[in-house]
C-alpha cells in the first residue's frame, strides 16, 4: 500500500481524536498507523500469494488442455491404423476359415475315395469265390484299380503350397542301390503314370541309396527326361553318387535341410593289359561325358572345376553337404521344412530296400573295424559304378 493511501487515515484517526472525549498521544496514533500499515502490507502479500496461485492454477490448467489436445490428436491419427489392424485381421480370420473349409472338404473327399476303394477291393474278394472265369476276375480287378488310378483327385502342377510339398499318389519309392530291378521298376512307373495322365507330376521319393550302377542310373535319367509328366525328385534322408546325379538331374528336386546329398567320381575295377585298360578308361570317360557333363552344366561349373572343388572339400573326394548347402550349390532346386503324403493307396509292390548281402555280392569277410567287405558283381559291357556307402568296404572285381 502506497503512502498517499494512508493519508485518509492518517487524518480520520486525528480528527476522532479531536472530537473525543480522551486525546491520544502523538506515540498511540503512531503506533495505531503503524499497526493499520502492516496490516496493509500483510493484506497486500496475501492479495500477491492468491495472485501467483490463480496464475500457477491456470498455467496448470493450459498444459492439460494441451495434453488433453495432443491425445486427442494422436487418437485421431491413430484411427486409421487401428481400422486397418482390425480390416487384416477380419480379413486373416476369414482366410483361416476358408482353409479349414478347404482343408476339411480335401480330407471328406479322400475318406470317400477310400470307402469307394476298399469297396471295391472287398468286391472282387466276394466274387473271386463266385466266378471262375478269368475274364470276369479281370475285369473285376480292373475296376478296382480304375477307382483307385482314377480317382477324382485333383493333382496340382506346383505341389509346393504354402512351403509344403504335397506328394501325391503319384509316387514312386526309390531305394538302396541302383541297379536293374530299380530301374525297370522306376521305368515301368514313370510309363504307367503317363499313361494315366500326361501333365500330373510324378514323384520318385528316395529314403536312403547310396547309388549304384551307372547304366541302370542311365535308363532312369531316360526315363525322366523323355516323361511327358514332369518327374520331381524328392529325398528324405540319404541320396548318393547315382542316387545323388538322379537328383541333381530332376526338373525339380525337394530335400529336408538336414538330408544329405553326396557326388564324387565314378569308380571302375580295370583290369587286364595296358590295351584293355585303355579301353576300360574310355568308355569310363564316355559315360563321365555323358552324365557328369550334364550335373556339371546344372551346377552351372565345369567337370574339372567341380571335381577339384570336391577334393577341396575333403580328401577323399566324397563331396557331402546338407540340404540346405545342395540348394546353395544348385545340386537341388528346394528346401522344405514339411511334406506332407497324400496317397491313400499303394499304386503298386514297392521295391524292398537292398539288404547288405544283395543279390550277385559276394561275401569278403570284415575289414580291421568290423564293417563287412563285400565283393561287387562283374558290371555288364562298358558298365561302371557310381557308388558310395560307407558302411560298407566294396571290393571291385
Amino acid at each position: 500500500m502506497s503512502r498517499l493511501a494512508l493519508v485518509p487515515l492518517f487524518l480520520s484517526a486525528l480528527l476522532l481524536a479531536q472530537q473525543g472525549p480522551v486525546k491520544k498521544s502523538a506515540e498511540t496514533i503512531k503506533a495505531e498507523l503503524d499497526t493499520e500499515v502492516i496490516r496493509a502490507r500483510l493484506d497486500l502479500a496475501a492479495s500477491q500469494r492468491r495472485l501467483a496461485q490463480l496464475q500457477q492454477t491456470l498455467e496448470m490448467r493450459k498444459l492439460e488442455a494441451e495434453s488433453m489436445v495432443r491425445m486427442a490428436r494422436a487418437d485421431a491419427a491413430a484411427a486409421p491404423a487401428d481400422a486397418e489392424k482390425g480390416r487384416l485381421a477380419i480379413e486373416a480370420s476369414l482366410a483361416n476359415a476358408k482353409a479349414a473349409v478347404a482343408s476339411a472338404d480335401k480330407d471328406r473327399a479322400r475318406a470317400e475315395l477310400e470307402v469307394e476303394a476298399r469297396l471295391a477291393n472287398a468286391q472282387v474278394s466276394v466274387e473271386y469265390a463266385k466266378v471262375s472265369s478269368v475274364a470276369q476276375i479281370a475285369k473285376l480287378q480292373q475296376k478296382a484299380a480304375d477307382i483307385a488310378s482314377h480317382a477324382k483327385l485333383s493333382y496340382p502342377k506346383d505341389p509346393l503350397i504354402d512351403g509344403v510339398l504335397h506328394i501325391s499318389d503319384r509316387r514312386i519309392p526309390f531305394n538302396g542301390r541302383v541297379d536293374d530291378k530299380l530301374a525297370d521298376f522306376v521305368c515301368s512307373r514313370i510309363a504307367f503314370y503317363n499313361a494315366l495322365d500326361a501333365e500330373a507330376p510324378i514323384f520318385i521319393v528316395i529314403d536312403r541309396s547310396p547309388g549304384g550302377s551307372v547304366m541302370s542310373g542311365y535308363m532312369m535319367l531316360q526315363a525322366m527326361e523323355t516323361s511327358k509328366a514332369p518327374v520331381f525328385v524328392v529325398v528324405k534322408g540319404y541320396a548318393a553318387s547315382m542316387a545323388a546325379i538322379i537328383t541333381t538331374m530332376a526338373k525339380r528336386s525337394f530335400v529336408y535341410p538336414q538330408t544329405i546329398v553326396l557326388h564324387h567320381q565314378a569308380s571302375n575295377g580295370m583290369n587286364g593289359n595296358v590295351t584293355q585298360l585303355k579301353e576300360q578308361l574310355k568308355w569310363s570317360k564316355i559315360w563321365v561325358e555323358r552324365i557328369f557333363v550334364k550335373v556339371a552344366d546344372r551346377v552351372g561349373i565345369t567337370v574339372e572345376d567341380f571335381v577339384a572343388q570336391m577334393y577341396k572339400s575333403v580328401s577323399t573326394g566324397d563331396w557331402k553337404v546338407t540340404g540346405d548347402d545342395a540348394a546353395r550349390l544348385h545340386w537341388v532346386t528346394n528346401v522344405v521344412e514339411q511334406m506332407a503324403e497324400d496317397s491313400f493307396f499303394n499304386a503298386g509292390s514297392e521295391p524292398k530296400p537292398t539288404e547288405i548281402m544283395p543279390e550277385g555280392f559276394v561275401d569278403a569277410g570284415k575289414t580291421q573295424d568290423g564293417r563287412p567287405r563285400l565283393m561287387l558283381p562283374p558290371l555288364g559291357p562298358c558298365d561302371v559304378w557310381w557308388l558310395f556307402d560307407p558302411t560298407v568296404e566294396y571290393v571291385l572285381r
